[in-house]
């Protein structure tokens, strides 16, 4: 096997011996190239809109670019928005938290986390991502592999979670003496609390936003509540403001705080911006 066979991952793949691991890498090389191609599409609708705004004409567009007129106007009705180029390229792995709770024998995911997750998997797969579930076990490092990062988990869940957030330049996502876990912006000192910590009843709460370094290829989306509520109501932010979101940050690092209010029975009722975002 030549050394350009072995960079060649269908080559790899036809060399495979095991055919469950066989299927399996096929499943996953399929599933990746897939996505890129989506990427393509929103790469190619991209730079035809900008052609346009730039002042050529459809028809100019078509003719240098060797595509009909017709089909010009598919792809730009068809082709995936410029805003899903702010979760990366596909498939996601969207994870939640294990929480080890007192008598439970095993861990459990919070329901206002599963919530959140479906509601951003509804949305990411509305921009035609592959949306593949994962889970953060409490107390260990969380190493996933192959895939564009999200995670809905505090610092108070994963060890993982909170050495990236104490390299965050913008704000520190810490407890403070009295154990209450608190958003500070470090240029200013501002502080951004839970309401729930000063009022168990307050149908309020706050969490972070940001994108931060994960490993040396890859970025991690992360949302993180001070309160299970705060990430459901992170996640109603950026559903709902995706479009600005990505005009304000691209796909470069950044870090903000979510407000948010909350009915009795769960329901985000406002999402707002209490600082940011910043831009590392």
């Amino acid at each position: 096997m030549t050394s350009a066979d072995q960079s060649d991952p269908l080559a790899e793949l036809r060399a495979e011996r095991d055919p469950l691991r066989r299927a399996l890498r096929a499943t996953q090389l399929f599933t990746r190239w897939q996505q890129e191609g989506v990427e393509l599409a929103r790469i190619r609708r991209a730079a035809i809109e900008e052609a346009v705004a730039g002042g050529m004409s459809w028809a100019e567009v078509a003719r240098q670019t060797g595509v009909s007129r017709g089909r010009v106007s598919q792809i730009k009705k068809d082709a995936p928005v410029a805003e899903r180029e702010f979760f990366g390229v596909g498939p996601i792995r969207l994870a939640v938290p294990l929480r080890q709770l007192p008598g439970r024998a095993l861990p459990v995911i919070a329901q206002e986390d599963i919530r959140a997750r479906d509601q951003l998997t509804e949305a990411l797969q509305a921009l035609s991502f592959a949306v593949e579930p994962g889970e953060i076990s409490a107390g260990q490092d969380w190493r996933p592999v192959e895939a564009d990062l999200i995670a809905i988990c505090g610092p108070k869940s994963s060890p993982t979670i909170e050495r990236l957030l104490a390299n965050d330049p913008a704000i520190e996502f810490a407890a403070d003496d009295a154990g209450r876990w608190r958003i500070t912006e470090r240029a200013t000192g501002t502080v951004h609390g839970s309401p729930m910590d000063e009022d168990p009843e307050a149908l309020a709460d706050v969490a972070y936003l940001g994108r931060l370094p994960f490993d040396e290829h890859r970025s991690l989306l992360l949302i993180a509540g001070v309160h299970a509520m705060g990430s459901l109501g992170a996640v109603d932010y950026l559903v709902t403001h995706l479009p600005e979101l990505h005009r304000q940050t691209g796909t470069g690092h950044f870090s903000m705080a979510i407000a948010c209010q909350f009915t009795p029975d769960a329901t985000i009722t406002s999402s707002d911006v209490a600082c940011g975002p910043l831009l590392h």
